[in-house]
């Protein structure tokens, strides 16, 4: 009886967790276990080398991390958020794969990458800071990175208002024109940028979004450093 349970959860495992076809198999198959090592990246725009933590991969108690392919679509010139992917593949052709952040960031500079804290719950949300060269900067969004990357990570849409700004001489936030998205940009009520700030010490920014004519989210933005 043993047996038989155990063939029937390896096919509902195989049938959920891979694209490939289980047509004629039987018996039980093992699958990769990849185990990130160490934290997100980060590296400094110019550099030409990432020092990669790697990963473990273990299948069925044994070590396979020398089987283990990595990939990556970094570009070492260009500010942005980019992956490591791990990928291992057992002897039925089933495939698992695990994968690591990356940040290019550039050294000193408010035009980079930023992360983000919303209400002081939600952590996480990569956006960048863009120096536009003409005295304005843009934020790739105003919600901190709340809806694309916690409420609806993945979905097909943008759920980001890119919003352009200045920062005064006081370091209070100016907001140029309507923040640009498809969701928030109702101009019969567009989406604002109120009570910004921006920290020279520290590198960091803070606003609150407000929209609907209520103070909606409370926004700190922390740059990516090495």
């Amino acid at each position: 009886m043993k047996k038989i349970l155990y063939s029937l959860m390896a096919f509902a495992l195989l049938a959920v967790s891979c694209e490939k076809t289980t047509e004629g198999l039987t018996g039980i198959t093992y699958y990769p276990v990849i185990t990130v090592n160490g934290d997100a990246g980060v590296i400094y725009v110019g550099e030409t080398s990432y020092e990669d933590p790697g990963c473990t991969a273990v299948m069925n108690g044994e070590d396979i991390t020398d089987q283990v392919v990595v990939s990556d679509n970094i570009n070492f010139n260009q500010v942005g958020a980019y992956t490591v992917t791990y990928t291992a593949t057992n002897e039925q052709g089933f495939s698992a794969s695990a994968s690591r952040d990356v940040y290019v960031v550039k050294e000193n500079s408010i035009d980079n990458l930023y992360m983000s804290v919303v209400h002081g719950t939600y952590d996480g949300g990569t956006i960048s800071i863009t120096d536009n060269g003409d005295g304005t900067y843009t934020a790739s969004d105003l919600c901190g990175g709340y809806y694309s990357y916690y409420r609806y990570p993945g979905y097909p849409y943008d759920f980001d208002a890119e919003v352009t700004f200045k920062i005064n001489e006081d370091g209070s936030l100016t907001q140029i024109g309507d923040a640009l998205d498809w969701y928030f940009g109702d101009p019969e009520d567009p989406s604002t940028m109120e009570d910004g700030y921006y920290d020279a010490e520290t590198g960091g920014f803070y606003w609150v979004l407000c929209f609907s004519g209520e103070p909606n989210f409370y926004v700190n933005l922390y740059p990516i450093v090495k």
